[in-house]
């Protein structure tokens, strides 16, 4: 993946619906679907990869406009299953999308600190989230996991985005340094040309992996 200088590994991909999102804590743990297609890497994966706090997050969402909006993130971990996959975000924050996850306005929105939920262990997820998983405050302002095209998914990206139904696809990422002993078997993949509702994640290095 090019975005940003190259180097991302795909945590997340949604581009046609074929994938359901409304998933257990232990699939999402141990992630679903198919690389080549709509997946989920897996809470544990995510953790490895961002354990040593020195990754970066981008988000870019193609809408079904077309346009292309984006947020990246300078710091991004998860803790591990024990304690959640507690969710850790830190600026700077650049982009067009704008800040949706630390500073919201409102702290019943900001989601840094929040642990992973899932549909049977959170009202959010079940009522709110139409069963996604994801790190719910009370609820959220930005939420990549709902229904695909469909009205249930609410706030992609609020502001901006209100509904799923504006969204076109989507897809994560990760980045890794050479040091790392971890990696993740079929997780990089190369941009196809397609307009992507982008999640990335990558690793701070002096190089980047191709």
């Amino acid at each position: 993946m090019d975005t940003s200088g190259g180097g991302w590994t795909v945590i997340q991909s949604r581009h046609d619906g074929s994938v359901n999102f409304k998933r257990n804590w232990t699939e999402y743990k141990e992630g679903f679907g198919s690389v080549c297609n709509e997946y989920w890497i897996g809470n544990d994966i995510i953790h490895q990869l961002t354990k040593n706090n020195d990754t970066r997050i981008h988000f870019s969402i193609t809408l079904t406009n077309g346009s292309t909006l984006y947020q990246e993130y300078d710091r991004f971990s998860i803790s591990d299953e024990f304690d959640a996959y507690r969710l850790f975000l830190s600026k700077p924050s650049t982009g067009s999308l704008g800040d949706r996850l630390i500073d919201t306005g409102s702290s019943f929105d900001d989601i840094v600190g929040m642990p992973f939920s899932t549909i049977e262990l959170d009202r959010c997820a079940r009522d709110y989230g139409a069963g996604g998983g994801w790190w719910y405050n009370s609820c959220h302002d930005a939420y990549l996991n709902g229904p695909y095209n469909s009205t249930a998914w609410k706030q992609p990206w609020d502001p901006p985005i209100l509904y799923g139904v504006e969204v076109s696809r989507s897809k994560q990422f990760s980045n890794r340094d050479e040091t790392s002993s971890y990696q993740p078997q079929d997780s990089k993949v190369t941009e196809d040309g397609h307009s992507w509702k982008i999640m990335k994640i990558r690793k701070k290095s002096s190089r980047n992996f191709k």
